[in-house]
């Protein structure tokens, strides 16, 4: 009966298919016999025969059943039986086709198999065709011939094995014979074939030699062929495989050149481009770079290790020169000892986020690194002789400076309002003392200096007090002032004075205007009042004298400027009276003037010198400012200054500023 759903065929009485279980009409038209009914309604006995592997002719009896029931069958198992009898068919046809293919080889061998041994010849007939392989072919031949020639071919009783053409039957010798000839044509056994004979019996019937190069025949080709073929078939392979990677390789380079090609026309297409500018970032010299490209493509800098992203067609990134020399406020700035510093940016931008990096243009300029400034106060110049052990060094550098004196950190001791900043130092009598400085300002490179205070060797001891004065702001006051002063102004007056310590019984001489010297000759004690005439620094010398030894001299310098309101009211007008100073500046030196004007340029730092137009830019007037006030000038400033004339610089007055304020 036909399955309905799958459409195999099963024996009438099934209920159900057994190939996929779905339930069989019955017919129910069909008017079955009493005999048919009875076999149909009786269970059918089942008996199996099993047989051990190890012994196939003891088979072993199962019991029998003869309640064998199709109904409780199995269909899982009888479904696993069948695919079990498919897979025998299956290896039987196979092993069909192999045998077939054994019989082809064997007869094959038998019709190609050649005497490799012929039969043995007189020795005066060998001799006579020593050296050549054709006669002794032919012979050969003949000899074969001879030998066969009364055995008749048995069509009817044919070697079992033998599946060639009756006429073609091989011949057959007497194994006994010794002069029978060997055949051999190169076959040799699979070891999967069927009835393959083994090593021990096949090899001592098969003379392993070739064929010489002259008695080469076609179907030793063949064979040889044959033979060789697994060894082409690997080369073939090989070669293959090589060819395969070859032509990977190519393509993955005609791939990247493809891309890259691709990326520059993109890259060329969205008009990447690059421009720098010159600006100012909190007051401090700044270069702004502009990228324009494509929307939403990200830039990265290389040098800065930061990515940014283009909107609105471009994007901005500014960077404080700063940034690229100073340690102490950026990451990856470079410390240098140099005026100024090339910095080259390298950006590259990405257009897609899974795309490839392409390098823009490095951008290549040069930056200036300005110096921390420093300036001395005390002493005013690098070299000095002081006639102290213990001296005041007092310089003015910016505020937040990192600031060393002689080997001590005294940047905690800086004057917020005015940047000045001091330490005692010893000075020995030896001669030359060298004092380091060092000085590092915010976004500054760091500036070293040293001074030198000069303190000569002494015979006699001679050494002004620690608090000498070494500054004097005050009017001076004359002897005849202070004589016709009452005991109540006096106690008013600022009067300076000049202690020191000599060898007792030595005397003083004192080589500048004073006053009042005095001298204890059993301490050596002394004291003196300077009168100061001269603006600025009064070099005082001071002697000391004893029988028998030599002098000892030192020269102290006192800065002597009277304050701001004594001195401003001395000032000239220097914008009216400019052509005045010119023509007569050997008779004005000294003479106080007031300026009011812009700082065009500076000259030096250290000390400041700027160059002010008191004019117009159509009219200028010119005058070249030393800076002795406490005020630092910045260019494009306009500043009200209060200095003494000091001479000429190159047809401009020069003038000796020593109070400084800003002009509105």
């Amino acid at each position: 009966m036909k399955c309905p759903k799958c459409g195999a065929w099963n024996q009438a009485y099934l209920p159900k298919c057994v190939n996929c279980g779905a339930p069989l009409p019955h017919n129910t038209g069909k008017q079955e016999a009493s005999w048919e009914e009875s076999m149909h309604k009786k269970k059918p006995s089942l008996e199996i025969t099993q047989y051990e592997k190890d012994d196939p002719l003891n088979p072993v009896q199962p019991s029998s059943s003869e309640d064998f029931d199709p109904e409780k069958l199995n269909k899982a198992d009888l479904t696993d039986e069948i695919e079990e009898l498919k897979k025998r068919r299956e290896i039987g046809t196979q092993r069909l086709s192999q045998m077939r293919r054994q019989a082809e080889r064997m007869r094959r061998s038998i019709q190609q198999a050649e005497v490799v041994r012929p039969i043995p010849e007189a020795d005066d007939m060998a001799s006579a065709y020593a050296g050549d392989r054709a006669a002794i072919r032919n012979r050969q031949e003949h000899k074969q011939q001879e030998y066969t020639a009364s055995i008749q071919p048995v069509h009817d009783d044919m070697p079992y094995g033998y599946f060639g053409d009756p006429a073609s039957q091989p011949l057959t010798y007497d194994d006994s014979d010794p002069n029978a000839p060997i055949y051999y044509d190169g076959y040799t056994p699979e070891s999967g074939d069927q009835g393959a004979l083994t090593d021990d019996e096949y090899l001592p019937r098969r003379v392993q030699t070739r064929p010489a190069y002259p008695d080469y025949t076609p179907d030793y080709d063949r064979e040889h062929r044959k033979k060789r073929k697994p060894m082409q078939i690997v080369f073939k392979i090989i070669l293959l495989l090589l060819c395969c990677c070859l032509m990977a390789v190519g393509g993955v380079l005609i791939a990247r050149h493809f891309v890259l090609s691709q990326g520059m026309q993109m890259q060329e297409g969205n008009e990447t481009r690059v421009e720098l500018t010159e600006t100012v970032i909190d007051g401090h010299p700044a270069h702004t770079l502009t990228i324009y490209g494509k929307e939403n493509a990200a830039v990265y800098i290389k040098e800065m290790q930061s990515t940014y992203v283009i909107a609105d067609g471009k994007v901005t990134i500014s960077v404080p020169d700063y940034m690229w020399y100073d340690t102490e406020s950026s990451t990856y700035a470079t410390a240098v000892e140099t005026d100024t510093m090339d910095v080259t940016i390298t950006p590259f931008i990405r257009y897609s986020q899974e795309g490839d990096q392409y390098p823009l243009e490095p951008v290549q300029f040069t930056v200036d690194v300005p110096l921390s400034p420093i300036r001395l106060i005390t002493p005013s110049t690098t070299r000095a002789e002081v006639g102290v052990s213990i001296y005041e060094v007092r310089i003015n550098v910016e505020k937040g400076s990192t600031v060393i004196i002689d080997g001590t950190n005294v940047s905690t001791l800086i004057r917020d309002e005015t940047g000045n900043v001091s330490k005692n130092v010893q000075v020995l009598p030896v001669g030359d003392n060298t004092i380091s400085i060092s000085v590092k300002s915010k976004y500054c490179r760091e500036n070293k200096m040293e001074i030198t205070l000069f303190r000569a060797a002494q015979d006699i001891p001679l050494e002004l007090d620690p608090t000498v004065l070494v500054e004097w702001n005050y009017e001076p006051i004359s002897e005849e002032k202070y004589n016709a002063a009452t005991p109540e102004e006096r106690q008013e007056m600022h009067i300076p004075a000049i202690n020191g310590t000599t060898l007792p019984g030595a005397s003083i001489t004192v080589d500048f205007p004073h006053r009042n010297l005095t001298i204890d000759p059993a301490t050596g004690r002394f004291r003196f009042i300077p009168i100061f005439t001269e603006l600025g620094n009064n070099e005082i010398p001071i002697r000391a004298s004893y029988e028998g030894k030599k002098d000892s001299l030192i020269t102290h310098t006192v800065y002597y400027m009277p304050n701001q309101d004594i001195y401003t009211r001395r000032a000239w007008d220097l914008n009216t009276q400019y052509n005045d100073l010119v023509n007569n500046i050997s008779m004005r030196k000294g003479t106080i003037y007031r300026a009011i004007g812009t700082v065009e340029r500076i000259i030096s730092t250290s000390p400041q010198m700027a160059i002010m137009n008191l004019g117009t830019p159509e009219l200028e007037k010119l005058v070249m400012l030393e800076n002795s006030s406490k005020t630092t000038w910045e260019v494009g400033t306009k500043y009200r200054v209060y200095g003494d004339a000091y001479g000429l610089y190159d047809t401009m007055p020069r003038i000796t500023v020593r109070y400084t304020y800003l002009s509105e």
